[in-house]
């Protein structure tokens, strides 16, 4: 997973080392600025969540087969039931994935990435101890 990374000229307002005036952005270009890159994190912070989500969709499928069921009825039920469910959750990911916000924010990665590809460090979940907590 590319990680977007805060540019420190953003923060200073700083477009260019030769000029301290700040330089309009062209008009085809959306502006990164602090607010946008942090919404951003959190969009790809939640497309985590959802992803890690997804690993337990097929034993939640098989869990009415696994536990012991009062009654063929209630294993049909159980059983029928948990499709819906993780339908559900496949959807919601492909919408996430498939947005043109969450687009938008993986080309400005991509983007980024090849423009500064120097000191880009690696994720790393124990560097992060709230990686799977969602913003209130």
């Amino acid at each position: 997973m590319a990680v977007i990374q805060k540019d420190p000229e953003l923060s200073t307002g700083e477009r260019g080392p030769e000029s301290g005036e700040q330089t309009a952005p062209n008009a085809g270009e959306d502006v990164w600025d602090e607010e946008r890159i942090e919404r951003a994190l959190n969009t790809v912070k939640e497309m985590h969540i959802q992803l890690r989500a997804l690993r337990t969709t097929i034993p939640q499928l098989l869990a009415p087969l696994a536990t012991k069921q009062p009654s063929p009825e209630a294993l049909f039920h159980e059983f029928s039931a948990s499709p819906n469910t993780a339908n559900q959750e496949v959807q919601q990911f492909r919408r996430l994935m498939t947005d043109e916000e969450s687009n938008k924010i993986l080309k400005q990665a991509k983007k980024s990435r090849a423009e500064k590809p120097q000191g880009i460090k690696p994720w790393r979940v124990t560097e992060h101890a709230d990686w799977l907590t969602r913003e209130t």
